[in-house]
């Protein structure tokens, strides 16, 4: 089935298991596809899914409900027979793992610990939903290894193979579907905030000549707009924009310093078309007017 789903874009490889004969499976895919690829032909009826996404983007969607991949979050969903919608982005490189469980295989490896899956987990676990099961995404751990050769090739004895993606389908579930402690979930959501405001952090940097759009950066770092905005603040201690306009404003100071910008180039490299605007926000954050800021080269004229 998959190997069909896949063929159009290619990358598609059967890691271990069989879904059909032994109710687990590990699949790897890695692609890349000028649209955005219909992800869900490929689940199995009566089966859950946990997908670690190593690049690319993907959204799974029930109803209202839904789940975004992005690159270093795993996650989980499942369905009954039909209803869940999925898509792989298109335009950029896919790459990503699913273990995959039929719902009576499952169920049998978890049989005594029903009491501490969440509520709807235990529900479709136990066949009396019929509805599709929405999860949710998480940030890679930080003790996991990120390469993907080492999920997809582990350097295991030929025989020790299917061992080791068999315990890896363990883990998987029991670190995604069962519920956390208050004092586990508040570490981990202590740390998820670190690791936000960081991936924040970054792509400003790479992007500082860019317009500020809250929606893309909180689509690239995995959470909703409004949280991130909460959460940086309280990590890095300054707003988003107050945050930007400093890099900006250190990075055409750095162009000044070196003598190779003129005040309005400096302005146009760090994204501003407005020179008053620029010169504004330079004195604010720099102490001074860009026209007078040092100029080693200028001086030495």
């Amino acid at each position: 089935m998959e190997a069909d789903v896949w063929e159009p874009v290619g990358g598609w490889r059967q890691l271990e298991g069989d879904i059909f004969t032994l109710g687990w499976s590990v699949e790897a895919l890695e692609f890349s596809a000028a649209e955005a690829v219909d992800w869900a032909r490929s689940f199995h009826p009566d089966s859950l899914e946990i997908c670690v996404n190593f690049a690319g983007h993907g959204l799974v969607r029930a109803g209202k409900q839904s789940l975004m991949f992005l690159p270093g979050f795993f996650g989980f969903y499942a369905i009954r027979r039909e209803g869940l919608e999925a898509t792989r982005s298109g335009g950029e490189s896919n790459r990503f793992l699913t273990f995959e469980w039929s719902r009576s295989r499952l169920a049998k490896e978890l049989e005594g610990l029903e009491d501490n899956l969440p509520a709807t987990v235990r529900k479709w676990l136990a066949g009396r939903s019929s509805a599709p099961l929405i999860g949710e995404v998480r940030p890679f751990p930080e003790y996991w290894g990120h390469a993907w050769n080492h999920w997809v090739a582990p350097d295991v004895p030929g025989r020790a193979r299917s061992l080791w993606f068999w315990g890896r389908a363990l883990e998987l579930a029991g670190v995604i579907l069962f519920e956390e402690s208050p004092r586990k979930a508040e570490r981990r959501l202590h740390w998820n905030a670190r690791r936000w405001a960081e991936r924040a952090e970054e792509y400003l940097r790479a992007h500082l000549a860019e317009p500020l759009c809250l929606k893309a950066l909180s689509r690239e770092v995995g959470c909703s707009p409004f949280y991130l905005s909460r959460i940086f603040s309280e990590q890095v201690g300054e707003t988003l924009p107050a945050y930007l306009r400093r890099l900006r404003m250190e990075k055409a100071a750095e162009l000044l310093r070196k003598g190779d910008h003129n005040v309005t180039e400096a302005a146009m490299a760090v994204g501003y078309s407005s020179l008053s605007h620029f010169s504004k926000a330079f004195c604010r954050v720099m102490g001074c007017c860009p026209c007078v800021y040092p100029n080693p080269a200028r001086l030495a004229r």
